[in-house]
């Protein structure tokens, strides 16, 4: 049985909860669509002074999708900040397909953010909208810029102005931090020197359940992120792990060690009440919810080797998934319900991989490194995890296609355990 799947650590001292910033991500685009769009976006004008610009910001998040290929401003024949500045013939000429021009304006101690999107080739807008901001979220609202570009030539929602939660290890000591989706702004949530694993996001965005250690017991955390406050879930005593929410957020799954044995449980976070689901004499843990609260999928070793099965969210109908290779762990659904990504091992390398939610079309997007703990993007378009490359721990995240990969590292520590937000 794999030591790296099954082996729990163990630390003796406590967590505090913290606040503060945090060296922010560097996200580096390793490959791309080879016919990705190529897309100007002019200045839009300065912002927050020591922050990147809005155009800087939309800029590197459509690079970092994939999808797009930003072409550089010194080809840029003009600089509009509105259509009236917009002739489609030049930006032709320079090699665009798409564009997007904007401004930024102070507006009542915040800022006003327009953007405009536009088909060069037919010379029709695409979509207009115009947002409103503190000086504290124009990062963000750049985020939700480059989602208005994204979905105006894919027809799909962006996958940008959603936050990502991951935990660092510095040295001895562990840190869970939340950050927008390009890894800016940055800060801890909590900070110690207990190891922290299976970070997941509530629905809503609202909390975040984990597993870290008190007094040498695993133990399962939901810690409210505006408030800091936390409370344990599952009784005292008990070796827990791998929390899962159910869609609506009233339940979390979980697994529980016992007498030799591993079996899932789910509780009712307002009462209490929790129901065990396998009744198995082998090791079942990771459990993850289908969007509709109806099944759950979960990894069991009881053919011999770590699978992927499913089962009714009641506990019945237990059917196997995953039959390609000897390791197939950490199953998380796609948003729409249409996709399982999970790790696979091929060639000796813990690979990430996706498949259909009946166990078809097994498709690896990453087999470069060790790879853990995946998580889909809003838009179910991409998967975050965590990976190794240089004998460090990053991030990266993949298109559910395999045509675009990208990694996200810091010059601190070892990143790992991500989740992104709904």
């Amino acid at each position: 049985m794999a030591k790296r799947f099954w082996m729990l650590l163990f630390a003796l001292t406590g967590f505090s909860i913290m606040q503060s910033a945090q060296a922010a991500l560097t996200v580096d685009v390793t490959k791309s669509v080879s016919t990705s769009l190529p897309v100007a976006i002019p200045s839009f004008g300065p912002g927050v002074p020591g922050q990147p610009t809005v155009a800087q910001v939309v800029r590197d998040d459509l690079s970092h999708s994939g999808l797009f290929n930003v072409l550089a401003p010194a080809v840029y024949p003009s600089d509009p900040h509105g259509p009236g500045g917009v002739k489609a013939g030049p930006w032709a000429a320079a090699g665009a397909t798409g564009l997007a021009v904007g401004s930024v304006a102070p507006e009542a101690g915040g800022y006003a953010v327009s953007v405009y999107v536009y088909n060069v080739a037919t010379g029709k807008e695409l979509a207009a909208k115009r947002f409103s901001c503190p000086a504290s979220e124009l990062h963000m609202t750049a985020h939700h810029v480059a989602d208005t570009i994204y979905e105006a030539f894919t027809g799909k929602p962006g996958p940008f102005a959603h936050r990502i939660a991951y935990v660092r290890k510095l040295g001895r000591q562990y840190e869970l931090l939340v950050a927008e989706s390009d890894g800016w702004n940055p800060r801890v949530v909590v900070r110690g020197l207990m190891p922290i694993f299976s970070v997941t996001w509530s629905p809503g965005n609202h909390s975040l359940a984990y597993v870290t250690y008190l007094n040498g017991r695993a133990t399962i955390y939901v810690q409210n992120l505006a408030t800091g406050e936390r409370r344990a879930v599952a009784p005292g005593g008990e070796i827990v792990s791998a929390p899962a929410f159910s869609p609506r957020g009233n339940r979390l799954a979980y697994a529980r060690a016992q007498g030799g044995e591993t079996n899932i449980y789910a509780v009712n976070l307002a009462t209490g009440q929790r129901q065990e689901l396998t009744h198995n004499q082998s090791i079942n843990t990771s459990p993850t919810w289908a969007p509709g609260g109806q099944q759950i999928a979960f990894v069991s070793d009881r053919a011999g080797s770590p699978q992927i099965y499913a089962m009714d969210a009641s506990g019945g109908n237990v059917h196997r998934l995953s039959y390609a290779g000897s390791y197939n762990a950490g199953p998380v659904f796609s948003p729409a319900g249409n996709a399982i990504a999970f790790i696979h091992r091929t060639r000796g390398v813990y690979s990430l991989a996706v498949m259909r939610p009946d166990g078809s079309g097994l498709k690896v997007l990453d087999a470069q490194g060790n790879c853990d703990h995946p998580s889909f993007s809003s838009n179910g378009q991409m998967v975050l995890y965590g990976t190794e490359r240089g004998g460090r721990k990053v991030l990266a995240e993949a298109s559910v296609d395999g045509k675009t990969l990208a990694i996200l590292h810091s010059t601190l520590g070892d990143d790992s355990q991500p989740a992104w937000s709904h």
